[in-house]
């Protein structure tokens, strides 16, 4: 079978390789052929070495890749009653569980959700790990269906993948969103949400955002250390109650790199620590996000997306056989939101 894997971290290269049909799936997994997927920032990332030693300690290769998907059950192991050969369902793994960049693969059952007939292979092959990492983004903003009308919330990042997605959830549940993002992709982000759009190219109109939420997906990592983040620095000058900062952009994986396992989280949760405890003081409430493994939070984000009102965050499709070259070259399929690669064109 076919599978999309790196062979190196020098090059980072995907490449399309052989490998032989992976074994019966073992208790609590189940067996998949995939039908689409997506490229998520993470996998980048990695076919870079960041994380090396967590994701792969042994430096083994090639290294299958792949965060999400959409896919077909082929098998079940045993202790797995809720799914049979032929259902559809939705995919997210995190990078310590294994790819989904294979024609045919195992998971664990807690990686998959059931997905409805109305809910296009186009429209779930992006949705699983971005998804999920959107929705603990809002979680950690204490924003959900029940809570969310009429906050003020910033999303940061807001034509990327998980801030498409947050940005679908929170309109839905009657946030008043402010989304920054890059000028060209504002018609767009409008189609899919209601909502104010800022360019983050404008110092000014970025300093006068009032949300009292903010979710930021977008800012450098190396930029962490020099606290430049201008919508922290507007949340730390105001002093206003119930204010809330989520990011993704952390220094976990870089310190992982440089000070392996243990010196990297002993580094980064001292960090964390130190940030928060300085935020509190001023009345803001840090946190970062980390994606983790939910089955229920798939099967909500499944749910929600097969509903006809959900507008779709995918913002081009393509071959399967085109995801290593967009892989290498991001810049190529230049689009916003979520751009998926189905095996059936």
């Amino acid at each position: 079978m076919n599978v999309f894997a790196i062979n190196d971290y020098a090059s980072g290269a995907l490449q399309v390789m052989k490998q032989p049909l992976p074994p019966p799936p073992e208790t609590g997994q189940v067996q998949l052929a995939l039908r689409g997927t997506s490229i998520n920032p993470i996998d980048q990332l990695i076919a870079k070495g960041y994380g090396a030693p967590l994701f792969n300690g042994r430096n083994r290769f090639p290294q299958v890749l792949g965060r999400d998907g959409v896919a077909e059950v082929l098998a079940i192991g045993r202790g797995v009653t809720d799914l049979k050969p032929g259902q559809r369902v939705l995919v997210a793994v995190s990078p310590k569980t294994g790819g989904t960049y294979a024609e045919v693969f195992n998971v664990p059952r807690r990686c998959v959700a059931p997905i409805a007939d109305s809910l296009p292979d186009q429209v779930a092959a992006g949705l699983g790990y971005a998804g999920l990492t959107a929705l603990q983004a809002l979680d950690a903003l204490g924003l959900s269906p029940g809570t969310s009308f009429g906050k003020r919330l910033c999303i940061n990042g807001a034509s990327g993948g998980v801030g498409s997605i947050a940005l679908v959830l929170a309109s839905r549940w009657g946030a008043d969103i402010t989304a920054v993002a890059s000028r060209k992709n504002h018609a767009w982000l409008q189609t899919i949400a209601d909502c104010q759009v800022i360019d983050y190219r404008d110092p000014e109109a970025v300093g006068s955002i009032s949300s009292d939420l903010i979710l930021n997906l977008a800012s450098p990592a190396e930029e962490f250390d020099r606290c430049s983040d201008p919508l922290l620095a507007a949340l730390r000058a105001r002093s206003a109650k119930d204010q809330c900062y989520a990011t993704t952009v952390t220094p976990i994986l870089p310190y992982i790199t440089s000070k392996g396992i243990v010196g990297g989280l002993v580094a980064s949760g001292k960090t964390y620590l130190q940030r928060r405890l300085r935020l509190k003081f001023k009345g803001i409430d840090y946190h970062w996000v980390m994606f983790r493994e939910n089955p229920e939070h798939l099967a909500f984000l499944a749910d929600v997306f097969a509903e006809s009102q959900s507008a779709s965050p995918v913002g081009a499709r393509s071959s399967l056989r085109d995801l290593p070259s967009s892989f290498s070259d991001p810049g190529r399929d230049s689009a916003p939101g979520k751009m998926v690669f189905l095996a059936e064109d």
